[in-house]
Order: structure tokens, then sequence, then C-alpha cells
């Protein structure tokens, strides 16, 4: 898969887990927020419905008694106001006086005490309060109380977890009936699901309207990339397979135009006949390998033949077919031991070494020198392509492996090409799980050197 491909790939993966997670996350917070205004207001109904029991009971609204009848003694005071209520509690041990102020009286006679609530007409109230908040759900009233004066405040959470039910999902915290009661008293409520969805419905249906429109188009793009990778290996398969086959019977009628023009008789129709031959070959194979550099664009995608090869037979073939077709004057030298054995794609190989010997005789001026040395050793089979033509300056050796790079000094830009031929090379060797290395000085040749893996 080409690597394009496969970070479109990642990313629309990527993002489809994002814009998926981000929304469920935007939908989980929206419900949160819900469930938090649906508490809020139920706490709110049980903090107003106190507020109107003390007002019910008197508390707030009626006029506060300043006199009352006070009893004490060292360790107890009694003090009975005149509104019935009677309120009793143990005096401080310090408290030994025989006097008390009338300000202390006071204060005491007027503090409301509650020792009892009554929960049904409690209940009332709050009932009303939650429907004023269009809450209509499941509920329960219960109570948290201490004997006696004394509050601790650390049971409260105790106490409070241990009166609650599961079966209500919501909770509020505990209250305490004003003033100085030993009192606290609690709902729990099972959600209003009308109350919460009442909330829900919108943002709901516009989140999933976006996760339906955001998941559509990405599916659609994963679709379109799909497509276009099979229309990519159909074409790379077709432009491969129809090379492979124009370039062997190219090379072949070729070199026999060759033989015949130099074994023939020459007369005035046969050489025209021979001439315009060549020519039309010249043509098509000029024509092949514009098709052959379209495919460099898509070189990745393609799947490799392997078989076997012996370099050395393959590097003899290349070697012949060079020496019938070119104008001037080849000189090789192949050097190495042979057989040398490796794995892998007759075709490609070939082009791509036939790109470097061809690189080699082009940016030549007049007579040329190639050598080729092949070399194996325990796991790899290096390559080794010597020339003695101009060379390349060392500010660009750096940059030949580039697709459509060619170096832009010398006589070079007249010589026709579309800076591919070493982007295919290179291409060709990773594939093959090798590597491709040069050494070049300007006017004093290059040397490209290769390794492959050599044959199991």
């Amino acid at each position: 898969m080409k690597r394009s491909t496969r970070i479109a790939y990642l990313f629309i993966l990527l993002f489809f887990i994002f814009f998926n997670g981000l929304l469920v996350y935007l939908i989980l917070e929206r419900i949160s927020e819900a469930k938090n205004k649906f508490g809020a207001a139920s706490s709110n109904a049980l903090f107003t419905a106190l507020a109107d029991y003390n007002k019910l009971k008197s508390i707030d609204s009626a006029s506060k008694p300043t006199n009352g009848w006070l009893a004490y003694s060292r360790k107890k005071i009694e003090i009975t106001r005149l509104d019935s209520q009677t309120v009793k509690f143990s005096a401080p041990s310090s408290l030994v006086t025989d006097t008390v102020e009338p300000g202390f009286v006071e204060s005491i006679v007027n503090i409301p005490y509650f020792k009892t609530i009554d929960l049904g007409a409690f209940d009332s109230i709050f009932q009303k309060e939650l429907r004023s908040k269009k809450i209509v759900s499941e509920y329960r009233l219960d109570t948290i109380d201490f004997p006696g004066r004394r509050i601790v405040r650390q049971m409260i959470p105790v106490k409070w977890e241990q009166k609650k039910r599961k079966e209500f999902q919501f909770s509020t915290g505990p209250m305490r009936l004003p003033y100085n009661s030993n009192i606290f008293i609690f709902a729990q409520i099972k959600y209003d699901r009308a109350f919460i969805n009442n909330d829900l419905v919108w943002p709901l249906l516009s989140f999933a309207l976006i996760l339906l429109i955001g998941n559509t188009a990405l599916l659609f793009v994963y679709w379109t990339i799909r497509k276009q990778k099979r229309i990519n290996e159909v074409k790379t398969d077709f432009i491969n397979n129809i090379t492979h086959e124009m370039k062997t019977p190219i090379t072949i009628a070729s070199a026999g135009l060759e033989a015949l023009e130099h074994h023939m008789p020459g007369t005035e129709r046969t050489n025209f006949y021979l001439h315009t031959s060549k020519k039309q070959l010249q043509l098509l194979n000029e024509f092949v390998e514009r098709i052959v550099d379209a495919a460099v664009q898509d070189i990745s995608e393609f799947t490799l033949q392997k078989e076997k090869i012996d370099l050395h037979l393959l590097f003899g073939d290349l070697i012949r077919s060079h020496s019938i077709l070119q104008g001037k004057p080849v000189n090789f030298h192949l050097t190495g031991e042979g057989p040398v054995f490796i794995q892998g794609d007759r075709l490609h190989l070939e082009s791509a070494f036939h790109n470097i010997i061809d690189n080699a005789i082009k940016y030549s001026k007049e007579s040329v020198g190639i050598s080729i040395d092949i070399v194996e050793n325990n796991r790899d089979c290096t390559i080794k392509i010597r020339d003695n033509g101009m060379g390349i300056p060392p500010q660009f050796i750096k940059n030949i492996f580039e697709k459509f790079f060619r170096v832009p000094q010398g006589d070079v830009q007249s010589i026709k090409g579309f800076g591919l031929g070493l982007y295919y090379v290179s291409i060709i060797i990773k594939k093959h799980a090798g590597n491709i290395t040069v050494q070049s000085k300007w006017q004093s040749g290059t040397e490209f050197i290769i390794t492959l893996p050599k044959y199991p």
C-alpha cells in the first residue's frame, strides 16, 4: 500500500475516533449537566419547602415572646415560654450565679426549638415545590435526628448514608430545621426522565445529526480512497504488463535491424526501409519510456513478481543490448566470479540497471567506459557500476534520487528527460530490501554502489 494512502487511512481512523469520541464526551457532559440541573432543582425545592414549613409553624412570622418563666438550679435551667413551648437544657458547669441577666433570659426565650417535625405537612409543601419546578417523580423524605441538643457533625454523613436507599438515584444533602434543631431532613428522588429529556432533546438531536453527517462524510472519503486505490492498482498492473510486453520485442527488433544494416548489401531502397523502421522503433521505444515514467508516479503501488536471478546473466544481456543499440562507442567491463543469485523482479531490475547504464552513456561526451563489478558475500551482493562521464557536482549528489530532479549545470539541460529515472531506480532497490549510494566527482565519472540480499 502506498505511503500516502496509509497516511490517509490513518488520518481518517484517527479523525473518526476523535470526532466520535468528542461527540460522545459532549453528549455525556450534556446528560451530566441535565442531571446536575435536576439535582439543583430538587435541592432548591427542599430548601424552599423548609422555609415554607417554618412559616407554616409561625416560627418566622409569629411575634417572638419577650417574657417567660425561668426556673434554674446549679445543674439545670428550665424556661417556659408564654406560647406554651418549653425549652429545657443542661446548664453549663460554670453557671453557679444566683442571678440571671434579663438579656440572657430573652435570648433563650426567643430561640425556636423543634423537637419533632410534621412530615405529613412537610411532604405536602415539598410536593408542591417539586411540581412548581416541573419535577414529577417518585420520592421519599427521611430525617436524621440526635437526642438532646448536642449534634455530632461527624455522624451526619454516616447516618445519611445508612438511611439512603439504592432504588433512588438522587439524594439531596441533609438540611437542618431552623433554629438550633437536632433534626435534619433530606429527600431521595428518582430521576424524572421527562424533566431530563426536555433539557436534552434538542442538544441530543443536534449531536445525532452532526454525528450522522460527519460519519457519512468520513465513510464517503474512505470509500473514495479505496476506489481510487483499486483503480491505481489496475492501472499500475496494466502499465507494468504492457511495458514488459513491448520492451522485449522492441529490443529484439532493434537488434535485428542493426544486424541487417551491417550484414546485408546496402541498396537505396533497403537503406530507406531500414532507416524508417529504426526511426519508428525509436519513437515507439520513447513512447514506452514515457509510459514507464508516468507509472513512476505510483511506483510504490505495485507488487514484485520475484524469481531467482543470476546477476551475471542479467548484466550480460544488458551489455549486449546496449552494445548494439547505442550510437556512440561503449566499452563494457564486467568483473566478478559468477554465478551470483538474488531473488527479485527481473523486469524492474532490468529497467533500473538499464537507467543507470543509459545515464552513463548519455552523460558521456565521446568514448564511454562502463565497469560493472559484482561481489558476493555471506548475506548480500554488491554491484558497483562506474563510468567515465562528466560526473555530478558535489552539491547535487544528495538530490539525484529525488523525483523530477535534474542537475542544472553543463550539458545536462540539452539531454531530454523527466528527472524520474534515478527516482525509479531508488524505489526499485528499496522494494527489493536493498540500498543504493553514489560517489561522484565533477568531470571525473560516477560510481553507483547497489547492495541486494542474496538468494536464500
